[in-house]
């Protein structure tokens, strides 16, 4: 794939509202080449939008980009020529976060494939990646690189783009109501998709509610006759999708032969689920009277719904479901996310990109199911953040459901971690083997020598607790 298509700087300055401050003038054949907000990721030729942060101001940076080569600097209006950026054009904006956005919507305007957008509180990278897997038997596929995800790094995905692909596949995270409603109005998808509601930002959000209606907004984004995609037993997003016809709407979701849904065309059932070890696992699957089998090279039943969601996306743009079905095989995901390693005999489940109380759950689902009868399932679990006022008993409650499950230890790591063990204890595990620590090193330390040959670990918590840490002194130690 070519790089990034080329666009001049009189066409960002019209779609962001910008004036050129001082000389050189902005002439209309000069032209740009992608964009970044970081000036080391600055190349030859690309925009610098100076941003203000938390911690650096970009304004301050402007000088290293010129040096690296920018094309032009994107400033807030009022703050003048940044120095030593001679030579370099300056376009001054009211608001250089809302103008990348602003730019990014215009791009977006032009580009004549197919638009896919991706929200939900668990799996959306994931499902993410398994979506590009599955539209790229169809066509040439962009999608969002890492966690680029956010008002900052949806739009830089979308500069990045040649224009020439088939499909885009762009990823949408929020903390507040109203940032998915921004993401959408930038991407206007053809086709929306909800991975689930669950209980992330409650901390934030206060309500699985409210957390629902900040997702929903991706729907209120859709282009004419877009389709929307959502779990067909999450009835908290129902409201959402209310104003749409059911021709406009695909389902996916585990669902019983006696379900009304169970045949209908727009609902991707997912039929049977069988763990395949390091391998991943089986998935069995009926869209109406068709049924698919896909060999998913990841581990728990939650990985089988965001498979389904990946085929009810495919499906929706008319893409042909065996092929698609087939390339979810090859899909891979970025590092932390449900990777399946073989230790010493052991079998780790690293899956500690991030965490909240269902996905907490549907892992620790994926850990005992996958050990099966023949080997046992232990656990390193951190912090989940952002929680709110009840994260101490959310924390205790996944001890606990841990037990129920059968995990036979497990170290949590980090002060809400500690009542992850304390919910073990009380639900019956020998404190001997439900231990609180503050290093993730000593956590995995004290697993590797409980377990032996064919057991399996999981590792997971929010990105905070920097539980690599524990994963990597895993693979020192097997």
């Amino acid at each position: 794939m070519s790089g990034p298509a080329k666009r001049t700087l009189a066409f960002a300055c019209k779609a962001m509202g910008g004036t050129v401050v001082g000389a050189p003038a902005v002439r209309a054949a000069t032209r740009f080449v992608g964009a970044a907000s970081d000036s080391r990721e600055v190349k030859p030729g690309r925009l610098f939008f100076a941003l203000a942060g938390e911690r650096v101001d970009g304004f301050d940076f402007c000088t290293a980009a010129a040096h690296a080569g920018a094309a032009g600097l994107v400033v807030a209006s009022g703050r003048g020529r940044p120095t030593g950026c001679s030579g370099v054009p300056v376009i001054a904006v009211a608001d250089p976060r809302k103008a990348l956005g602003d730019l990014a919507a215009a791009v977006r305007k032009q580009y004549g494939g197919r638009v896919v957008g991706v929200t939900g509180s668990n799996g959306k990278t994931t499902t993410k990646e398994l979506i590009a897997a599955a539209l790229s038997p169809a066509g040439q596929v962009l999608r969002t690189q890492g966690n680029l995800n956010t008002d900052v790094g949806l739009p830089l995905t979308v500069l990045e783009a040649t224009g020439k692909e088939d499909f885009w596949v762009l990823e949408m995270a929020m903390r507040a109501p109203g940032e998915i409603a921004f993401l959408a109005h930038i991407a206007q998808p053809h086709v929306a998709l909800v991975t689930n509601v669950a209980s992330a930002h409650l901390g934030r959000l206060g309500s699985l509610d409210a957390v629902a209606r900040a997702k929903g907004e991706i729907f209120a984004g859709l282009a004419a006759d877009g389709i929307a995609v959502l779990p067909f037993d999450e009835p908290r997003l129902q409201p959402e999708v209310a104003g749409l016809p059911e021709a406009r709407k695909r389902r996916f979701g585990f669902a019983g032969a006696g379900s009304p849904l169970a045949l209908a065309r727009n609902f991707v059932r997912i039929m049977e689920f069988i763990p395949a070890g390091v391998a991943g696992s089986l998935v069995r699957l009926s869209v109406g009277y068709q049924p698919i089998v896909v060999r998913l090279p990841l581990a728990g039943e939650h990985n089988a719904r965001n498979a389904a969601a990946a085929l009810a996306v495919s499906q929706a743009l008319g893409v042909p479901l065996l092929p698609a079905a087939a390339a979810l095989q090859g899909a891979t995901l970025p590092p932390h996310r449900s990777h399946v390693l073989s230790l010493g005999g052991r079998t780790l489940l690293d899956d500690c990109y991030n965490a909240n109380p269902t996905s907490m759950s549907a892992a620790l689902r994926a850990l005992v199911g996958s050990a099966g009868r023949f080997g046992r399932a232990f656990a390193i679990l951190g912090d989940m953040l952002e929680l709110g006022d009840g994260a101490a008993a959310l924390h205790r409650a996944i001890g606990a459901e841990a037990v129920k499950l059968g995990v036979a230890g497990l170290a949590a790591v980090g002060p809400l971690g500690a009542n992850i063990a304390e919910g073990a204890i009380a639900a019956g595990l020998l404190a001997s083997r439900a231990v609180a620590l503050d290093d993730p090193e000593a956590a995995a330390r004290v697993v590797s020598a409980w377990s032996a040959p064919g057991d399996w670990i999981l590792v997971k918590a929010s990105r905070g607790m920097h539980l690599e840490r524990a994963v990597a002194a895993l693979q020192r130690k097997l």
